[in-house]
């Protein structure tokens, strides 16, 4: 009986549809992914396919919102607000996305990075909704420079600026190891990000 009810759960059937759509999207990308083959992937009959996602872009809004927002949430957000040092938590990221790339072996890229180089132009909604998770990864960084000012550990350096500087360099730099299958442009990218902070930081 209780097998039956997992089997007939809509929401874990939604999560599993959404999770086959996330791994896709990322690493063969939206455009190219059929709804027959994510289908196919999520072991899901036509009908409940349809039941949650009746269109491909909704699929592909649930996945932003669902999988790539709580993915920047958990890679960048949540350890920037937790930790004491904001040098320490930027170069600790760095470090665990360099270490769990080098044992995948393999580097698909950034799914914020990936989505939003698709298919910003090809709809607005998407594009709102990527450029939402970009808006709040920015503040988040932002915050902890203008706290750090606040508490007289830094000095001479502009937030929000600085905050955009380093998502882009990241950004560029997994887009760089995404294309070379290596992590070389990470861990570079780390040191001068350090360098640069140390040179702030008090």
């Amino acid at each position: 009986m209780s097998e039956h009810k997992r089997t007939n759960d809509p929401q874990a059937v939604r999560r599993r549809i959404v999770d086959a759509a996330y791994q896709a999207f990322v690493t063969q990308g939206y455009l190219a992914t059929g709804m027959q083959e994510l289908r196919a992937k999520a072991s899901v009959s036509g009908g409940a396919m349809a039941h949650h996602f009746p269109a491909k872009r909704e699929l592909g809004l649930a996945v932003i919102r669902d999988r790539v927002a709580v993915a920047v949430r958990q890679t960048w957000i949540d350890p920037l607000r937790t930790s004491s040092d904001t040098p320490t938590a930027i170069d600790q990221i760095f470090t665990e996305i360099i270490s769990e790339l080098s044992e995948n072996g393999s580097v698909s890229g950034c799914p914020l990075n990936n989505m939003a180089i698709e298919v910003s132009r090809h709809d607005d909604e998407m594009q709102q909704a990527l450029g939402a998770i970009f808006e709040a990864w920015e503040e988040a960084l932002a915050a902890r420079f203008q706290e750090d000012i606040r508490l007289k550990r830094v000095a001479g350096i502009q937030p929000d600026s600085l905050a955009t500087l380093i998502i882009s360099a990241y950004s560029g730099a997994m887009a760089m190891a995404k294309a070379n299958q290596h992590t070389r442009p990470l861990v570079n990218c780390q040191a001068e990000i350090a360098a640069l902070l140390a040179s702030k930081y008090v």
